[in-house]
C-alpha cells in the first residue's frame, strides 16, 4: 500500500509539473487541474528571508542612510480532504519587517537625481490568514476563498471564487475567477508629517479567464487574461516629491487604476530525462502609462523519486508611469498627479535562482512522506536592463536576495 501511495504521488507530481498554470497575476491564481479532492493530509512550514542590498554611496547624499529593507517570513499551511469531492486548505503567514525605505529624490551638483532614504527605524509586522475550499465534479472544480491581513498601519480583507471546466475528453480546460479586496490605511507619524493622511481606503476588483490545451501526452499550452480595477487611495503616504527651493509635495497617483495582463505558457515534459520545462511570456499594460514585458523559463529536473532540482530565470522590463518624475525642476509647476517612486520608473530586471526538494521516509513513520526544500533567488534591476534604454534611471532601484527553507509532511 505504501508503494502504491508513492506511485500515485509521483504521478501527481509529474502531472502538477506539467499542468500547473501558476497564474499569479494581480491577485488571481490558477490551480493545477484535478477531478477529485486530494486524498491525503499535508501540512508544511517554511521560513524565508528577504534582504535588499545597501544603496550605493554615489546614489545618496554624503553620510546619508544607505541600509534598506529586510523581511523575515514564516508560513504554516494545512490542506485536507473533507469528502471525495471536497477539500479545504489554510495558510498562516507572519512577517517581520525592518530597515529604511526610499523617501524622495533630490539632486546633486550635476542635477542628477539622488535618493533620500527614511531613517532605518521602520519596524512592522504582518499577520495573514487565508482559507480556500474546492468542490469537484466529474468535469470541473469550483473554489471559494478569502483572507485577512493586518499590519501596524494597513488592514486588508479579500474574498474570491475560481473554477475550472474540462471538456474535449478533458484535454481542454477553461478556467476563471473573480476577486475583491478592501484595504484600509492608517499611516504612522501622520501627526508629525503633515503631508501624510490620517486614514484612507481603497478597493480592488479583479478577474481572470484562462484556457489550457493538452497538445499530446508530453506538452500543453496555456493562455490567460487578467483584469484588475483599483479605486480609492492608491498613493504611497510615505513618499514625497521634492521641488527646488526645498518644497515638498504629496505622492499623488489619482483615484483609479485599470490593469491588464496577458500571459501565455508552454509546458513540456521530457520522459527520457524526467524533466519538465515551463516557458512563459507576459505582456502588461495599465491606465497609468506603465507597460511591461516578462519572460521566464523554469526547469524541473527529477532524480529518481526523491530529489527534484528546479532552476529558473526571469527577465522583466517596464516603461515609466505618465506622472513619474525624479523631482520637480526649477520653475516646473506641480502636477495633479506625480510620484518619484522608483517602482513606477522605467527600468529592467533580471532574476534567477534554484529550488531543491528532497522527499524521504523515516523508520518510525513509514506511511508518512516528508519533503524538505531549500531555495535561493537573486534579483537585479537597473536602467541598463530596460528594453527601451533609460538615460537617467531612478536612484532607488533595488537589488535583493531571498533565501527560503521549508518542510512538509504528507499523511
Amino acid at each position: 500500500m505504501r508503494r502504491s501511495r508513492r506511485e500515485r504521488r509521483r504521478e501527481r507530481a509529474t502531472l502538477r509539473a506539467l499542468t500547473s498554470s501558476a497564474l499569479a497575476l494581480l491577485g488571481a491564481a490558477g490551480k493545477a487541474s484535478a477531478d477529485t479532492a486530494i486524498d491525503h493530509v499535508e501540512t508544511s512550514y517554511s521560513f524565508s528571508t528577504y534582504s535588499e542590498d545597501k544603496l550605493e554611496s554615489s546614489k545618496t547624499i554624503p553620510g546619508g542612510e544607505r541600509n534598506r529593507y529586510s523581511v523575515s517570513t514564516q508560513q504554516l499551511s494545512l490542506a485536507a480532504p473533507i469528502t471525495d469531492w471536497f477539500d479545504m486548505s489554510m495558510q498562516l503567514t507572519h512577517e517581520t519587517m525592518s530597515g529604511a525605505s526610499p523617501w524622495y529624490n533630490t539632486r546633486d551638483a550635476a542635477k542628477t537625481p539622488i535618493q533620500i532614504m527614511s531613517g532605518a527605524t521602520i519596524k512592522d509586522t504582518r499577520n495573514d490568514l487565508g482559507l480556500h475550499a474546492n468542490y469537484y465534479t466529474d468535469n470541473g472544480r469550483l473554489g471559494f476563498g478569502g483572507g485577512y491581513s493586518s499590519e501596524n498601519d494597513y488592514n486588508a480583507m479579500n474574498v474570491g471564487t475560481d473554477g475550472e471546466l474540462h471538456f474535449n475528453e478533458k484535454n481542454t480546460t477553461l478556467s476563471g475567477g473573480l476577486g475583491l479586496s478592501f484595504d484600509q490605511l492608517t499611516p504612522t507619524d501622520s501627526d508629525l508629517y503633515t503631508l501624510r493622511p490620517k486614514q484612507e481606503s481603497k478597493q480592488s476588483y479583479s478577474g481572470f479567464v484562462g484556457l489550457g490545451q493538452v497538445i499530446n501526452r508530453r506538452s500543453l499550452i496555456q493562455g490567460s487574461f487578467t483584469y484588475n480595477w483599483s479605486k480609492g487611495y492608491l498613493s504611497d503616504p510615505y513618499k514625497e516629491v521634492f521641488g527646488v527651493g526645498n518644497r515638498f509635495f504629496n505622492d499623488d497617483r489619482g483615484g483609479a487604476r485599470h490593469q491588464f495582463a496577458f500571459l501565455v505558457r508552454y509546458n513540456r515534459h521530457v520522459e527520457e530525462t524526467e524533466s519538465t520545462f515551463h516557458l512563459s511570456y507576459q505582456y502588461y499594460i495599465d491606465t497609468w502609462g506603465v507597460s511591461s514585458h516578462m519572460a521566464e523559463l523554469d526547469w524541473y529536473q527529477n532524480f529518481g523519486d526523491a530529489i527534484q532540482i528546479a532552476p529558473h530565470v526571469r527577465y522583466y522590463s517596464q516603461t515609466a508611469a505618465d506622472f513619474y518624475l525624479p523631482y520637480l525642476r526649477l520653475n516646473q509647476q506641480p502636477q495633479p498627479e506625480m510620484t518619484s517612486d522608483y517602482r513606477l520608473s522605467a527600468y529592467g530586471a533580471l532574476s534567477f535562482g534554484v529550488k531543491g526538494e528532497y522527499a524521504f521516509h523515516t523508520p518510525w513513520f513509514r506511511d508518512i512522506e516528508w519533503r524538505a526544500n531549500l531555495s535561493v533567488e537573486r534579483y537585479l534591476s537597473s536602467g541598463d536592463l530596460s528594453l527601451q534604454g533609460v538615460s537617467v534611471p531612478a536612484p532607488g532601484l533595488v537589488n535583493f536576495t531571498v533565501l527560503s527553507a521549508g518542510l512538509s509532511v504528507v499523511f
